[in-house]
């Protein structure tokens, strides 16, 4: 009980030399405290390396907030704001992220295996590196997404939008990219193989290198 008072006080201590503000750090606290903070206002925390597997932060705001290293293990982050947000090396296995906002955020060498991020947004979102493998990214937003060398396999992107974007050396075989928007997308030696892309938009595509072989093609 005593360590639970001194990390939350320490929590809260950091919220306020941090920025966060006044009136949230009772919702940084009750986080803390009961991992259930649905619609809570969590603008700018710092919770770099909290443990909150299976959290209820569905709606939340987390824009900007500090997650770096964080285990959001099947947390529930449905439409929660997390715009540019800090996720680096965070763990997010079987998160629930339907209709979140990931606009701008790091979540370079996440673990996002088995997370759903149906219609999330992750315009401009940092994915270099980061475990992809089983998630459901069906109808996201991924313009201007940085996928390099993320991994992904068997995995939903139907009616995914990458214009712009990067999946310069992503391993994504067997993924379903069925009426993708790939316009401008940098596809430079992805992995391609026994991929489905009937009905994908590759205009202008970088597809140098890239691993087609069983794919099919629009």
């Amino acid at each position: 009980m005593k360590l639970g008072i001194l990390t939350t006080g320490l929590l809260i201590a950091m919220g306020f030399a941090s920025g966060v503000k006044a009136e949230n750090v009772s919702h940084v606290k009750q986080l803390l405290e009961t991992k259930k903070c649905s619609q809570c206002d969590l603008t700018g925390a710092q919770l770099a390396g909290m443990n909150l597997s299976g959290a209820d932060l569905s709606g939340a705001n987390l824009r900007g907030a500090n997650l770096n290293g964080a285990n959001l293990d099947e947390a529930k982050l449905n439409e929660a704001n997390l715009k540019q947000a800090k996720l680096q090396g965070a763990s997010l296995i079987g998160a629930k992220m339907h209709g979140a906002n990931l606009e701008g955020a790091d979540l370079s060498r996440a673990n996002l295996s088995l997370a759903g991020l149906v219609i999330a947004s992750l315009k401009n979102t940092n994915l270099t590196s980061a475990n992809l493998i089983g998630a459901n990214l069906e109808s996201a937003n991924l313009v201007g997404a940085n996928l390099k060398n993320a991994r992904q396999s068997v995995a939903n992107l139907a009616n995914v939008s990458l214009r712009g974007g990067s999946l310069a050396g992503i391993d994504v075989q067997g993924v379903n990219l069925r009426d993708a928007n790939l316009t401008n997308a940098n596809l430079n030696g992805a992995n391609l193989n026994g991929s489905d892309l009937t009905g994908a938009n590759l205009k202008n595509a970088n597809m140098a290198n890239v691993d087609l072989k069983n794919a099919s093609l629009p």
